[in-house]
């Protein structure tokens, strides 16, 4: 009987630990699948439904899809203000989905944001009431927040935001102005974070993001770890970057020193987890005077460790560059939507590793529209979630531990 008993329990033993083999086979396979087939796959099974929907299941599937990133591009109606869709972009010049917008109010505003968790920040101005409508979404699952209006302003608001690389909580800073009696007109920040409910003054006197008056369509912020970051712009020189401000998720203000000397073909972007800038220039008189047509080129300079460094530099073939409409980046390469002298538009792909370009044939999916790209990683997440809170049972947190690193 005893030997029986052996049996049973060792036979008990082996296909429990079997199980927890499969089921571990299981979530790795479902994390790595695209969001629309993940929430197929709820209906499937309960089981199924009940891994997807443990509160640690999206942050895997986030660390996976942030090994694959697409690009998102926003076509934005050169005939119209509303924005209809969205469309995704594998990287090979073929749009592989499309995303539409019909779920959400109106987004009619040139601003918006992607950020490298799955979320979009739209900023629809009120020009009558000197006000934004902020709102946070996930275009796949649909999930949106509207923001509260904050507080009363002379000149309508710039809004960025930033999110907390390890809870994915955000925090929207608000930058307005009130009536004063000095002529010059000084800005003041507030926030509003994932936990709020109003918002919290944090600043009196700060130099505002804002767009480059020759570049409406590109980010005026860039989001990296944590902080945002925007050039301040001359007033004698438009469009040229006098310096780089942030700010973090601790309210602490920071100024930074520009890499070199730039000018209106400068953009802020997030590289290889850091601040960088892309620069576009001509060579100077000298060099140029050697060639009968001189190429711009490009420069990428990288922000690490308290200081800048040339990531890269190339040359450039196209000549007749009217303005950019996105500057984006992912893996080894960056993005760039060009409008040309005659309204058309270029799509290059810069690789980092080859160091060369190379043009995407996109022109005939945006046709009457005005693109603008960011990188994306598709993602389960809401525009609240906090991972940190929910693993306090220690039996879910060494479950799940082996998934996360």
């Amino acid at each position: 009987m005893s030997e029986i008993g052996n049996d049973r329990k060792r036979f008990r033993f082996d296909n429990a630990t079997q199980i927890g083999y499969i089921e571990e086979v299981l979530i790795n396979i479902l994390a790595r699948l695209p969001v629309k087939t993940v929430v197929a796959c709820k209906i499937v099974a309960k089981h199924w439904l009940k891994l997807i929907s443990e509160p640690q299941f999206p942050v895997l599937q986030l660390t996976w899809s942030r090994r694959k990133l697409k690009y998102i591009i926003c076509p934005y109606p050169e005939d119209t203000d509303i924005i209809t869709h969205l469309s995704l972009d594998g990287g090979n010049g073929k749009i592989s989905q499309t995303l539409p917008l019909s779920g959400f109010e109106n987004i009619c505003s040139p601003e918006m944001f992607c950020f490298m968790n799955g979320l979009i920040c739209s900023v629809d101005e009120d020009d009558d009431l000197n006000e934004v409508n902020v709102r946070i979404f996930n275009p796949i699952t649909q999930d949106t927040l509207l923001l509260p209006r904050g507080s009363p302003s002379l000149i309508v608001p710039s809004v960025g935001i930033a999110f907390d690389p390890k809870s994915n909580e955000f925090k929207a800073f608000r930058f307005f102005s009130e009536p004063s009696e000095d002529e010059d007109v000084k800005y003041k920040c507030e926030v509003y974070t994932s936990r709020s409910t109003a918002w919290r003054r944090i600043s009196e006197d700060v130099e505002r993001p804002d767009h480059n008056p020759f570049h409406p369509f590109p980010p005026y912020y860039a989001s990296v770890a944590g902080s945002l970051y925007w050039f301040v712009w001359s007033e004698d020189d438009p469009g040229t970057p006098l310096r780089i401000l942030s700010v973090d998720m601790n309210d602490n203000f920071t100024e930074i020193e520009l890499p070199t000397l730039l000018h209106q073909w400068s953009f802020l972007i997030e590289f290889e987890g850091c601040l960088s800038v892309v620069l576009m220039d001509y060579p100077d008189s000298y060099t140029a005077s050697q060639h009968e047509d001189p190429r711009p080129y490009l420069e990428v300079y990288k922000f690490k460790n308290h200081k800048w460094s040339l990531r890269a530099k190339a040359e450039m073939e196209l000549m007749d560059i009217h303005s950019f409409n996105s500057v984006a980046a992912r893996d080894n390469e960056i993005f760039l939507i060009i409008r040309l002298a005659d309204d058309s538009f270029c799509y290059l792909i810069f690789d980092m590793a080859e160091n060369s370009f190379r043009t995407l044939a996109l022109s005939d999916s945006f046709e009457g529209y005005s693109p603008v790209a960011f990188p994306f990683a598709e993602s389960l997440l809401k525009y609240f979630w906090n991972f940190v809170d929910y693993v306090t049972d220690l039996q879910m947190e060494m479950r799940w531990k082996p998934f996360l690193n």
